[in-house]
C-alpha cells in the first residue's frame, strides 16, 4: 500500500510539473498529503488498492485555472481589507491630527489672550505710574516756579538796591572824569600842535632824503638792468653755442635707420648730472616710428659726457635740455 501511495504521488508531481502553475502545484501537494495520510489510517489493505482515483487526480489538475482565480479573488479581498484598514489607521490618524490641531490652536489662543490680559494689566500699570510720575512732576515744578520766583523778587530787590548805589557812585565818578578829560583835552592839544609842528618838519626832511635815495636807486637800476643785459646776451650766446656743440656730439654717433622714412621727428628731454653725464633720456614728442625714437636715445646715450660749464647759470640752464631730431635724406 506503501509503495502504491508513493508511485501514485510520484506520477502525480510529474504531472502537475508539466501542466500547472506554481500556485496549483502547492494546493495539489497539500491535497496529496492529506489523502496519502488517510489512506495510511485505513485498516484494511485490500480496500485501499481499491482506491485509486486517478481521474479525481487529473480533475485537481484540471482545474488549476480555478484555483488560480480563487487565489487572486482571495488576493484581492485580503488587498481590499488591507486598503480599508488602511484607510480605517488613516482615519483614526486624521482624526488625533485634527484633534491635537484643535488643541494646539486652542493652547496657543488661551497664551495668547493671556499675554493679551498680561500686557493690558502691563499698560494699565505703566499708565497709571505715568500719571503718578506726571503728577510728581507737576508738583515738583510748580514748587520749583515758586521758588524762582520768591528768588527772583529777591534778586530784584537786590538789584535795584545796587543799581542805585552804583548810579550815585557812577555820577561822581563822571563828574571827576569829565574834569580830568576836560584837562586831559587840553594837554592832548597842545601836544598834538606841537607834534604837528615836529611832524611837518620831518616830513620836510624825510620827503628831501627819499627823493636823494630814489634818485641813486634809478640810477642803481640803470646801470644793474645795462649789466644784466649784456650778462644775459653772453650768457644766451654760450648756451647756444653749448647746445650746438651738444646736438653736433650726437648726431655724429647717430646711427638712423635706413628704413625710416624721412621728415619723421622724435623730440627729446635729456637730463644731464653734475660733470655732463647723461642721467636720463625721455621721449616726449614720438616719431611713430620705433627703432627711429630708438635710435635717437642711443645716440645720447653713446655721446655722453657732454661739455659741462663752470656757470652756475649756464647749469642750470643745460640741467635739462628738450632736443628735436628730424630724420633727413
Amino acid at each position: 500500500m506503501g509503495h502504491f501511495a508513493k508511485s501514485s504521488l510520484g506520477k502525480v508531481v510529474q504531472l502537475v510539473n508539466r501542466k500547472l502553475s506554481a500556485l496549483g502545484l502547492s494546493v495539489l501537494l497539500h491535497l496529496l498529503l492529506f489523502s496519502a495520510v488517510l489512506l495510511a489510517g485505513m485498516p484494511s489493505v485490500e480496500k485501499k488498492v481499491e482506491v485509486k482515483r486517478v481521474p479525481v487526480i487529473q480533475a485537481h489538475a484540471v482545474d488549476g485555472a480555478e484555483l488560480r482565480a480563487r487565489a487572486e479573488k482571495k488576493r484581492k479581498i485580503r488587498e481590499q481589507a488591507e486598503r480599508k484598514e488602511r484607510e480605517r489607521k488613516a482615519a483614526i490618524k486624521r482624526k488625533e491630527n485634527e484633534k491635537k490641531k484643535a488643541a494646539e490652536e486652542k493652547r496657543l489662543k488661551q497664551k495668547k489672550e493671556k499675554q493679551q490680559r498680561e500686557k493690558q494689566a502691563k499698560e494699565k500699570k505703566a499708565k497709571k505710574a505715568k500719571k503718578a510720575k506726571k503728577a510728581k512732576e507737576k508738583k515738583a515744578k510748580e514748587k520749583k516756579v515758586r521758588e524762582k520766583r520768591a528768588k527772583d523778587k529777591k534778586l530784584k530787590e537786590k538789584k535795584a538796591k545796587e543799581k542805585k548805589a552804583k548810579e550815585k557812585k557812577a555820577k561822581a565818578l563822571k563828574e571827576k572824569k569829565r574834569a580830568a578829560e576836560q584837562k586831559r583835552v587840553k594837554e592832548k592839544k597842545r601836544q598834538a600842535e606841537k607834534a604837528q609842528a615836529e611832524k611837518i618838519k620831518e616830513e620836510k626832511r624825510r620827503r628831501q632824503l627819499q627823493d636823494e635815495i630814489e634818485l641813486e636807486a634809478e640810477l642803481e637800476a640803470e646801470t644793474a638792468l645795462m649789466q644784466s643785459r649784456q650778462q644775459n646776451q653772453a650768457m644766451q650766446r654760450q648756451l647756444s653755442q653749448l647746445r650746438t656743440s651738444i646736438r653736433r656730439q650726437i648726431e655724429k654717433v647717430w646711427n638712423k635707420p635706413r628704413s625710416t622714412p624721412a621728415g619723421r621727428t622724435c623730440k627729446v628731454k635729456v637730463r644731464l648730472l653734475p660733470g655732463g653725464e647723461v642721467g636720463g633720456v625721455t621721449v616726449m614728442v614720438s616719431s611713430g616710428n620705433q627703432p627711429f625714437d630708438a635710435s635717437v636715445e642711443q645716440a645720447v646715450w653713446q655721446a655722453s659726457p657732454f661739455p659741462y660749464p663752470d656757470s652756475v647759470e649756464l647749469r642750470k640752464e643745460l640741467k635739462e635740455l628738450e632736443m628735436t631730431f628730424v630724420h633727413q635724406e
